[in-house]
């Protein structure tokens, strides 16, 4: 349940209302549930250059796929209008942050020294300006490994300005970042363990942490369509996840991968 659950509780993030810059992967899928969930009303503000006030046909497989979203473009204009104009006057920037530090810095670059890289990641986009211009930043990371969390990250691909509040969900619990980061929130789930074990040994504070409240039945089926769904259009970690559920002799990982 661990992803299903993390997912809920990251569409939570739109829900809240107003217009939101939406990074690629898991924002993109933390929008399209939050479509379907109890809030206020909201916009998707994509870095191609779209703003959507409506749910899209089906789930985007990048920020330009404009044919995924065309109906629901309220406003059109270009990458530049809106990471150098529309970003900073967004309630908040929701980005992926499968590499992310105790300062809310994300590493999309590279896993190791750069000749050659020990892994090569998918690259920031428009990451870095979103991130400095932001308002309220809030990072998603649905992986499985806590050792993704790190003091420092390797490679900077994008920062949040000094004065930026920074919010990281992660499947096992949401911490506040920055200058004294600190957990703020525990979910009861396969990895908790290691994943407070990985807190402490990066001098996070984790006594004090509220419960995670639980994630009704129907927000969770609602979840598992948009992961279905998902996975029919090729993200990785949705199709993994749907392998999972299918139960025994099928094989998979139920892992927060890119697509």
């Amino acid at each position: 349940m661990s992803v299903v659950d993390f997912l809920v509780r990251a569409a939570g993030e739109f829900r809240r209302g107003g217009y939101v810059f939406t990074g690629f992967h898991w924002p993109v899928l933390a929008a399209r549930l939050a479509h379907q969930l109890p809030g206020e009303p909201f916009a998707e503000v994509y870095e191609a250059g779209a703003v959507c006030d409506a749910p899209a046909t089906t789930v985007a497989t990048s920020t330009t796929d404009y044919h995924a979203y065309a109906d629901a473009v309220g406003w059109r204009g270009t990458s530049a209008d809106v990471l150098l104009c529309l970003v900073a006057r967004c309630d908040r920037v929701v980005l992926d942050a499968a590499n992310v530090d105790l300062a809310g810095r994300i590493n999309a670059s590279m896993i190791g020294v750069g000749r050659p890289p020990k892994v090569r990641l998918a690259g920031g986009g428009g990451a870095a300006d979103a991130a400095a211009a932001a308002r309220e930043l809030v990072l998603l990371h649905g992986g499985a490994d806590p050792a993704r969390l790190a003091d420092r990250v390797q490679h900077v691909t994008a920062a949040p300005g000094p004065a930026t509040p920074v919010r990281l969900h992660t499947r096992w619990g949401t911490l506040h970042l920055g200058a004294r980061p600190r957990l703020v929130e525990l979910v009861d789930t396969a990895g908790t363990a290691e994943f407070l074990h990985r807190l402490t040994e990066l001098g996070v504070p984790v006594d004090g942490a509220r419960p995670a409240a639980p994630v009704a039945p129907a927000a969770r089926r609602a979840a598992r369509r948009t992961l279905a769904e998902a996975a029919r259009r090729g993200y990785r970690v949705a199709r993994r996840v749907s392998t999972d559920q299918a139960g025994p002799g099928h094989p998979g990982t139920d892992d927060g991968g890119q697509r």
